[in-house]
């Protein structure tokens, strides 16, 4: 962690800190690298110690890529094409008409939060959501008199909860719980979402409203429109609708749908491509147009890949090798003999994961690394699951929107000329009383 601190590269660094505490597991127990793999990844030794540290890494890769990495990867491919073909920007546009009927700017700024959260349902890059909302959002905000910083910080925070089928975090979850990703969507994260979502809301009420009344607030500036004009595409009804499509499809088949098909998210986006990309050429009169434009999917894969997935996997490398000292055993342990309430293991594991986001500037990485401690400490406190993972699942969102290097908090403090600490500055208490209202609320809702 102090090298990631020390700004080193945080893919590599994480990589080799986990396969030198796995070198350490192995040296202290004597066993073997196939002692420390779970079950859940395919590995065989090669027969030599030496190698099987790599073999690990290539197991863990393996694993992440085809599940979760794959969740990422078609996620952000569907985002990027929504943004190229113009549907997120008619999306955005839609829901930022009623803002500009209401003259009352700090609960346009609430009401911006809870919309931004609400559209990253369909829009699930943090980065991606706070560009579109910097073009349409920003603007409004700005003439209703709310200061250029307060606005980029609530843009800044609208995709902190990670929600829907889209959300990496959210498949991870589920799948630790053992339920479909929609069931967990709707008899789980919503529930604790909403209140949440609400809560977050007022604290930006109150809290950018003190901010620029002890700072004055500034005189409102324009927006460099972020979109090139390839992309820029008059407003349609019809792509507004276009984003919704994957959510759609996997209400559709699902264990509350249609009896007899079940579809995942990496499907629904991949069938989601064709049909709208049959769409688009029909609206653009252009196959060839269309077939270009769609590639846009495959290059936001590929961007998911280099980024997000693979940090993914130096993350879980590491984690593995915190287990293969015995850290986790350790937390374990302390609960087992009733050293600790399960409620300090839990804000532990969120610290931890929050920390982590901070540092990486991914909450995907922090949450997928750490997410089976959720599992396994609540296991060993002999409560249910879900009391832990949910807390653990938005830490890693919060924390993300208090990363100095995140992708969406440089963009913000790009569009309202301040550096990024200026950003997080106004982001924390948002953010905590984030992290801890889901805490909260999780524990009355399902404890």
């Amino acid at each position: 962690m102090y090298m990631i601190i020390k700004n080193y590269q945080t893919h590599t660094t994480l990589t080799i800190s986990g396969l030198l505490m796995l070198t350490i597991g192995v040296v202290f127990t004597q066993g073997g690298i196939a002692d420390f793999m779970g079950k859940q990844y395919k590995f065989a030794t090669t027969g030599s110690t030496f190698f099987d540290l790599f073999g690990a890494f290539s197991a863990i890769m393996s694993e992440r890529t085809a599940t979760i990495g794959m969740i990422a990867m078609t996620s952000a491919g569907f985002a990027a094409y929504m943004s190229k073909i113009g549907a997120a920007d008619c999306l955005v546009k839609a829901c930022a008409k009623p803002l500009q009927a209401i003259n009352k700017p700090y609960l346009i700024l609430a009401l911006a939060f809870i919309i931004g959260q609400t559209l990253n349902l369909v829009i699930p890059s943090p980065a991606g959501l706070a560009m579109l909302l910097l073009i349409s959002f920003y603007p409004i905000l700005l003439q209703a008199g709310v200061s250029p910083l307060s606005a980029a910080v609530v843009i800044g925070t609208c995709g902190s909860l990670d929600l829907g089928p889209g959300s990496g975090n959210s498949n991870v979850a589920a799948e630790l719980l053992d339920m479909s990703i929609v069931e967990y969507f709707a008899t789980t994260e919503i529930l604790v979402a909403i209140p949440v979502t609400l809560t977050v809301a007022a604290t930006h009420f109150f809290v950018q409203k003190w901010f620029d009344k002890r700072d004055g607030v500034q005189q409102p500036q324009s927006v460099v429109n972020a979109t090139s004009k390839e992309n820029d595409v008059p407003y349609s009804r019809l792509y507004a609708f276009l984003p919704f499509l994957p959510l759609a499809l996997l209400l559709i088949f699902s264990e509350i749908g249609i009896e007899g098909i079940t579809i995942n998210a990496p499907i629904a986006m991949f069938a989601s491509l064709i049909i709208i990309l049959g769409i688009d050429a029909f609206k653009v009169k252009s196959l060839h147009k269309a077939l270009d434009r769609s590639f846009e999917f495959f290059k936001g894969m590929s961007g998911a890949f280099s980024t997000v997935v693979v940090l993914i996997v130096a993350a879980t490398t590491f984690t593995l090798g915190l287990d293969a000292i015995g850290a986790v055993d350790a937390m374990k342990s302390m609960i087992l003999a009733g050293n600790v309430h399960y409620i300090l293991i839990t804000l532990f594991g969120m610290l931890i994961i929050a920390f982590t986001a901070m540092l990486t500037g991914s909450g995907s990485a922090a949450f997928v690394s750490f997410a089976n401690l959720g599992s396994e400490l609540s296991a060993a406190a002999g409560v249910k699951t879900v009391l832990m993972l949910v807390p653990m699942q938005h830490a890693a969102g919060f924390g993300r929107s208090l990363s100095p290097v995140a992708a969406v908090v440089i963009a913000v403090a790009v569009a309202a000329n301040v550096s990024p600490f200026a950003i997080l500055k106004r982001a924390a208490i948002p953010c905590i009383v984030g992290i801890l209202a889901t805490m909260f609320y999780t524990q009355i809702i399902f404890g």
